[in-house]
């Protein structure tokens, strides 16, 4: 009985290891990140636009195994952060009349490469969403409409 269920609990992994959700995949991925950009010089002038970020996005396979001692279980959660990071700068297109020069050079970091890892909270913010939350079903449902353009 053991090797059954040892075999059908591979075939499961098998399977969600190698099987896409359809063409919506929404797997810890780059995606193009649309970020209102504003900067400020000191008199208050300010330079503007909307900029295209790349970031990470999408989910990372989670599981947990039953332990006889406290607390009863292994977790293994994972989530999906950059990889690695790239700097990057650009001109902001739109100024107020008579802003400082370099106001409208912004400068930001954006994700080179994304990866699945138990979130560490020396770069990431690693907070826990409410049990009613629906930010994740907002997540899907924005992949799901942009895969559909």
């Amino acid at each position: 009985m053991s090797n059954t269920l040892t075999a059908i609990f591979s075939f499961w992994i098998f399977w969600i290891m190698t099987c896409d959700a359809g063409p919506s995949s929404a797997r810890c991925k780059l995606k193009k990140y649309s970020h209102k950009a504003i900067q400020m010089d000191l008199n208050g002038l300010r330079c503007w636009d909307d900029v295209k970020i790349m970031s990470c996005w999408g989910y990372c396979l989670s599981y947990e195994i039953s332990h006889w001692q406290f607390p009863y279980k292994e977790s293994h959660h994972p989530v999906c952060v950059h990889g690695e990071r790239k700097h990057a700068s650009l001109k902001l297109r739109h100024c107020d009349p008579g802003v400082e020069p370099g106001t409208e050079v912004y400068h930001y970091v954006e994700a080179a490469s994304c990866k699945c890892q138990v979130c560490s909270s020396e770069d990431t913010s690693c907070e826990w969403l409410p049990p009613d939350s629906t930010i994740v079903d907002g997540l899907i449902r924005e992949q799901l409409l942009e895969d559909m353009e």
